[in-house]
């Protein structure tokens, strides 16, 4: 069964994410693409900045083997890029399994990578390949790809959002005012205060596209 998950990506885990160390406010957008071992993410929107700040700074932190503006708009631009495999690493990994890349923005916090996969065993290899090569990746959610198109499957909150957003609600967190606290609905799940509070914010965030904005 065709399915489509979600990885969050440290910002700094991904080369393009040097930008935002020199432009903390440009948002990147790579363009939709079905990778093969000659061409691993040719095309990429970047927007926020002015397009000639941001080709000085790929061209000076090299991690692109050649760079071209194809499309300057001010303030937004598409650029075309040569990639190398031995640096994009997290790209490599997505050609080796044979992922089809839906969707992939960065900004200063973080990138989010949406694929879609013939089954849950390329996946799981995208899972091993970037644990094998120490790439911090999160799944954020998971569903197959019928239940995108229908807007079904728990709203493609992963269990663990599914259990935080449940855990906050029962424990009156969403009263005014709060019956309860982070710090006290991270301990009764034994888990570190940021992590209950990002699996709130990707669950509102997967809630918010499912529901207002699904089409």
């Amino acid at each position: 069964m065709a399915t489509i998950a979600e990885f969050a990506v440290p910002a700094d885990e991904f080369p393009l994410g040097h930008l935002f160390e020199t432009l903390p406010d440009v948002i990147i957008e790579i363009e939709r693409v079905v990778p093969t071992n000659h061409a691993i993410l040719p095309y990429f929107w970047v927007r926020n900045v002015p397009v000639e700040q941001v080709q000085e700074t790929l061209e000076a932190q090299g991690a692109l083997t050649s760079i071209t503006l194809v499309d300057d708009l001010g303030m937004q631009g598409l650029f075309r890029a040569d990639w190398n495999p031995d640096v994009e690493r997290v790209l490599t990994g997505i050609v080796e399994t044979e992922l089809t890349l839906l969707s992939a923005t960065g900004t200063q916090e973080e990138w989010v990578f949406e694929f879609r996969a013939e089954d849950t065993d390329k996946i799981a290899a995208f899972q091993q390949y970037c644990a094998e090569h120490d790439i911090g990746i999160e799944l954020s959610r998971l569903h197959s790809v019928g239940e995108h198109k229908n807007g079904g499957g728990q709203y493609s909150l992963t269990p663990e959002q599914r259990e935080a957003l449940l855990v906050a609600y029962n424990n009156g967190y969403y009263e005014s005012p709060p019956e309860t606290n982070l710090a006290a609905l991270s301990e009764e799940l034994g888990i570190a205060r940021q992590s209950f509070t990002d699996r709130l914010r990707r669950g509102y965030k997967n809630l918010i596209k499912e529901t207002l904005v699904h089409r």
